[in-house]
């Protein structure tokens, strides 16, 4: 480009793993972290990991809307930094997994709950903490953000949890998607930016209508991708076309090509109901089904 020295720094590329595994449907899924909390066995965490991770899709109480739900138990925390610029990168939901058989260890496992949810703090839309193995008063405290089971056997509710835990996900994003989404003229939006671009705006003349159009199309396409996850997928054409025009007009070539991206992903979701992701990656909704070799064709 015309960035003159050497280009950005090491560190700019070491921000954002590429995942070479994703498919258009990625960009409709909400991402939820999975994990330990103090030492839990390889065996006992996966067991629950995969009762959790069952839970992928859930409709939307009162509506024609599902979610979609991502699950990883390894996300690397600086990934988060490019949330603004796709929000299906951020995490918004994390599950947390541990061991705690006395009253006097719990003070210190919940401790352990709140440093883990501080790494993704700045993102997340809601937590748990599923303790295994502590009976008694605390255990019969009701609360929505701790759930106690007496043992990894005896945990009947574990995806119902999920699923109320996923319906409060939903309330949190549709509260933003109606806050970004109705157009505060009036109000300065803000600039959102990728990590590497924060230095570049230092400076900038906020009130020229070229600034205020980048602020306008870059919020756009935030907007489409927040409808595109909560499942609104019209919406999220409309909002991605409007992006598209004024990221054009202002010639912001990232911002345009991520648009564009989000445009392409929603048609993709729109005509291939089925998945694209081959036969494990396919998120086949109940109901529809695809026959394993157009599956096949459809590759990411």
């Amino acid at each position: 480009g015309s960035r003159s020295g050497p280009g950005p720094p090491a560190a700019v590329f070491r921000m954002s793993v590429p995942d070479y595994m994703q498919c258009a449907e990625d960009h409709q899924t909400l991402l939820v972290v999975v994990q330990p909390v103090g030492i839990v066995s390889e065996e006992n965490f996966f067991k629950i990991y995969k009762r959790i991770s069952s839970v992928s899709q859930v409709s939307v109480r009162d509506s024609q809307r599902v979610l979609c739900i991502r699950y990883r138990h390894h996300y690397p925390p600086e990934n988060n930094e490019w949330g603004d610029f796709q929000t299906h990168r951020k995490v918004v939901g994390l599950i947390t997994i541990t061991d705690c058989f006395s009253a006097k260890d719990w003070p210190q496992t919940f401790e352990k709950f709140h440093v883990q949810k501080e790494i993704y703090g700045s993102t997340l839309y809601d937590s748990r903490l599923f303790v295994f193995g502590l009976r008694g008063e605390i255990a019969e405290q009701p609360r929505t953000d701790v759930t106690f089971y007496p043992n990894y056997e005896d945990c009947q509710t574990v995806e119902k949890r999920i699923e109320d835990f996923i319906e409060s996900l939903f309330i949190v994003l549709e509260s933003k998607r109606l806050d970004r989404a109705t157009d505060k003229s009036g109000d300065k939006i803000p600039l959102l930016c990728v990590p590497f671009e924060k230095k570049d705006f230092v400076g900038l003349d906020t009130d020229s209508r070229h600034y205020k159009k980048r602020c306008q199309g870059r919020m756009r396409k935030h907007v489409g991708d927040l409808c595109l996850q909560a499942g609104m997928l019209q919406d999220s054409f409309v909002h991605y076309h409007m992006s598209v025009e004024l990221l054009r007009s202002v010639n912001d070539f990232l911002w345009l090509g991520a648009a564009l991206e989000g445009l392409c992903s929603a048609s993709v979701i729109y005509h291939y109901p089925g998945g694209t992701g081959g036969r494990t990656g396919a998120r086949r909704f109940q109901g529809s089904s695809l026959p394993a070799e157009a599956a096949n064709r459809h590759r990411p």
